[in-house]
């Protein structure tokens, strides 16, 4: 069991400027009921909540890409300075050595056109560029459109030079963003997708006049436009397309022979097909946040903060060679910051 050093931390806090002993019986209770309020506080505050889920999607974000060397919190602890700072929420190491401070934002905007929001303000954005050059590093703002649940990285002194106010929106966020130098990218794979579960004959029974019967999965396999895939790599590739990708999962189609049910096959494709070769599936940081969405949201509301993150999805992609393994197409996306698109 790990020590509770953040625990110890808050009940310091919550001791400051009296004369409480750690050691007086009373401090629990009265801790407990701070904690408790703090709690109700929080829980009645939506737009607190989604910050705090985008954030830990993010993390767990880069973590499954698993494309840097490092990420921490930043903004924990105490910052005494010469002059206001602010820490972003995280610090982003690259595996090139580039040494990103990153400041997470979660936008909600209910017009699925109209994706555009001040995020940073003058006087915010300067405290958090001196915390930037004054620890080495490079600030990036990191945006969570919820609308559409789609994330950017973008370069706010790239955007809007000299420090002003930074409005961003999305279409334009994502001409610039920087998401592919954490591992981002967009995938492209033959459709259907196909999971075929074959019965045991076995240990099937046949199927009764009613339309009941007992039934025992023997074989379960994923095909790719028709091409069956054998590389473990491919099928987690293809499971995850299925659970979290736009495409669509059609009812399960039963394979019978007379009374008896040889398989169930679940067909996989966007709803409409391009004819090119193969469709897109969209981007891993997409597919990552329908997953994060399925764990932590019910009925709108956030009902988790944190998730697990997956580094073995898109640690799929990495592996290399291998025969018979699925054709793939994969797409990255680089930055154009050509005519400084965004202003104050």
């Amino acid at each position: 069991m790990s020590k509770p050093f953040d625990l110890l931390r808050e009940l310091s806090r919550f001791g400051e400027g009296t004369d409480i002993n750690l050691n007086d019986a009373a401090i629990r209770p009265a801790f407990g009921l701070h904690v408790e309020q703090a709690i109700d506080r929080a829980l009645k505050d939506p737009i607190l909540l989604q910050g705090q889920r985008a954030e830990a999607m993010f993390e767990a974000l880069v973590v499954s890409l698993g494309e840097v060397q490092l990420i921490k919190s930043e903004d924990g602890g105490r910052v005494f300075s010469s002059e206001k700072m602010q820490p972003p929420d995280f610090r982003v190491i690259l595996k090139d050595g580039r040494n990103w401070l990153v400041e997470v934002k979660n936008v909600y905007e209910r017009n699925a056109f109209r994706q555009r929001r001040r995020l940073l303000t003058r006087d915010y954005r300067k405290t958090l560029d001196r915390y930037a050059i004054a620890t080495g590093g490079t600030l990036k703002l990191a945006v969570f459109w919820a609308r559409w649940s789609i994330w950017t990285l973008v370069d706010p002194e790239k955007l809007a030079p000299g420090g002003g106010d930074l409005t961003v929106d999305m279409m334009e966020a994502l001409k610039v963003s920087e998401l592919a130098s954490l591992g981002d990218e967009s995938l492209g794979m033959r459709a259907p997708l196909l999971l075929r579960l074959t019965t045991d004959p076995k240990r099937t029974s046949p199927i009764a006049p009613d339309g009941t019967m007992h039934l025992t999965i023997g074989k379960a396999q994923i095909f790719s436009g028709g091409f069956e895939l054998s590389d473990r790599s491919d099928q987690q590739i293809a499971w995850t397309v299925m659970q979290y990708s736009d495409w669509e999962t059609k009812e399960p189609r039963a394979v019978v022979d007379g009374d008896r049910l040889i398989a169930l096959e679940f067909d996989c494709a966007p709803p409409e097909l391009s004819y090119q070769g193969f469709e897109t599936a969209g981007s891993l940081s997409r597919i990552f946040a329908r997953y994060y969405a399925d764990q932590t949201m019910k009925n709108g509301e956030v009902v988790r903060i944190s998730a697990p993150a997956q580094p073995e999805w898109f640690g799929a992609l990495r592996l290399k060679g291998g025969d018979g393994r699925m054709p793939m197409w994969r797409f990255i996306l680089e930055p154009n910051y050509e005519g400084q698109l965004i202003r104050g």
